[in-house]
């Protein structure tokens, strides 16, 4: 009896332990007018940014939640390796910066690399990044296995530049305070003494 509270009680750990969950997010601002990314094809780079008015930046994992209106947002230039030609790229390190509308800084993501994916025409371009932290005012501190990905429609093709229209996901686990942990192990204790009277 013992061994199975004991096994209920390490699996309730480690389940509290992480809990994956949206942080940002954004639909396409554009109505398919105004572009947000740039494939230069020539220089094999990525750059992308959004200046305009009409982003609204969903903020559900923001300390406070809610959401950032006539967000902005604007992109290291990102280096591209190419894997296929015209298809697959992996993307070098970079930077993405949300700003609100009167420029004040609401999260920058640092990447170590990623992936980008131009499926010819047979579906969505995306970028995704890996080795990817988040920061700013209002973004939680215990985040592990941070993610974003930006979702590429409306490919237009312009000289050597391919544009195109995007939104945008972002997610991470968090990791419980060592306050929360405590208070979980002090329950599980007493769950276990209590069972050892019995």
């Amino acid at each position: 009896m013992r061994k199975t509270i004991c096994l209920t009680a390490l699996l309730a750990m480690a389940a509290a332990s992480q809990a994956s969950f949206t942080l940002a997010t954004f639909s396409d601002p554009s109505n398919g007018s105004t572009f947000l990314f740039d494939w230069n094809t020539t220089n094999n780079t990525l750059t992308g940014s959004w200046t305009g008015t009409g982003m609204t930046l969903q903020t559900p994992g923001f300390t406070g939640g809610g959401f950032v209106t006539d967000a902005k947002f604007t992109t290291s230039t990102i280096n591209l390796t190419t894997i296929i030609a015209g298809t697959l790229y992996t993307m070098g390190a970079g930077s993405v910066n949300f700003t609100d509308s009167s420029n004040a800084n609401v999260m920058t993501m640092n990447f170590n690399g990623g992936m980008f994916l131009n499926p010819l025409n047979a579906g969505a371009a995306s970028s995704q990044g890996n080795g990817v932290t988040f920061s700013g005012p209002n973004v939680p501190g215990n985040l592990m296995d941070q993610s974003f990905a930006f979702s590429m429609a409306n490919p237009t093709v312009r000289a050597d530049h391919v544009f195109f229209t995007a939104s945008f996901t972002s997610s991470a686990d968090v990791v419980p305070e060592p306050a929360s942990m405590l208070v979980l192990g002090a329950g599980i204790a007493a769950v276990i003494r209590r069972r050892k009277k019995a």
